[in-house]
């Protein structure tokens, strides 16, 4: 079995301050793209992956939704192959991204005929990330709070957008970002409410203006290369540009997809990493 693995931005992110069990509480707009992962799934006599890493999130993924299956299932193990094209440290959600795709792979492969809404939810236990990136799956955009553990979807009627991502080669650290982000003191519920008004209506100009990640700064400071980044995607002509997640990636904002190419390849002309990719919408 074979599947894509999508990436995701984050139109909006906001840090709302520090929760008692030390993870900081957010709110954002999650916004699943077409910049993808391919996973291949085999049956096997174990669960195992082919990333190579210790931690790999694809094999806890599959040990925590196989913990779930009813004691009536003899499930079979599976080798997972993973062919990479989301940057790792990028602020995409490439490991989660994985992850979630392979809660939905084998869900279907191992018969556990189990809800987008409860994979999500199993999700939460493999990584911050994995519930938006499972539910974004199903209903496209989705609404992430929490430490990432509630989801929901943001709607429907959300247009196909043309944005282009720029990654500067650099690993953003999350835990270091957090650390040097100041949460914010009050928060305020227009900000979503304005970003998700402008996406569904398409007003480019009202949506570029409206993106915002309390985030960007601190990896800034960290990773200055992360701003010139920015600066050269705002030079290009982009409507406007935010880095997603606790980064290093920048996506932006274009009017079209010829526009994007245009744009891509002049970055990669100077030396980055770029994409012209399109917001994804699930075919219902």
């Amino acid at each position: 079995m074979r599947i894509e693995a999508y990436a995701k931005v984050n139109f909006t992110l906001e840090v709302l301050g520090k929760r008692a069990d030390g993870y900081h509480a957010l709110r954002s707009l999650v916004v699943p793209v077409t910049l993808s992962d391919t996973l291949t799934f085999v049956e096997s006599d174990k669960i195992s992956s082919d990333t190579g890493y210790d931690d790999d999130l694809c094999v806890k993924a599959a040990n925590v939704l196989k913990s779930y299956a009813p004691e009536s299932k003899s499930l079979k193990g599976v080798a997972i192959s993973v062919e990479k094209r989301i940057p790792a440290g990028g602020g995409l959600g490439g490991g989660s991204a994985d992850a979630a795709a392979t809660l939905v792979a084998l869900n279907e492969m191992w018969g556990l005929n189990f809800k987008p809404e409860r994979l999500a939810e199993i999700g939460s236990q493999v990584g911050s990330d994995v519930p938006a990136l499972v539910l974004s799956r199903f209903v496209g955009p989705v609404i992430m709070e929490g430490r990432g553990e509630f989801v929901s979807s943001a709607g429907e009627g959300f247009p196909k957008l043309n944005l282009v991502l720029v990654n500067p080669g650099v690993f953003s650290s999350t835990p270091q970002v957090f650390k040097k982000c100041n949460s914010r003191v009050t928060d305020d519920p227009k900000i979503l409410y304005n970003i998700v008004s402008s996406f569904k209506t398409c007003d480019l100009s009202s949506l570029a203006s409206s993106f915002m990640n309390d985030l960007e700064e601190p990896a800034m400071e960290l990773n200055p290369t992360i701003r010139g980044a920015k600066k050269a995607l705002l030079d290009c002509g982009v409507m406007g540009a935010l880095m997603s997640g606790s980064g290093s990636t920048i996506f932006g904002l274009v009017s079209s997809e010829d526009d994007g190419r245009k744009i891509v390849s002049s970055l990669r002309s100077d030396g980055y990493s770029a994409w012209c990719v399109e917001t994804y919408c699930p075919v219902v």
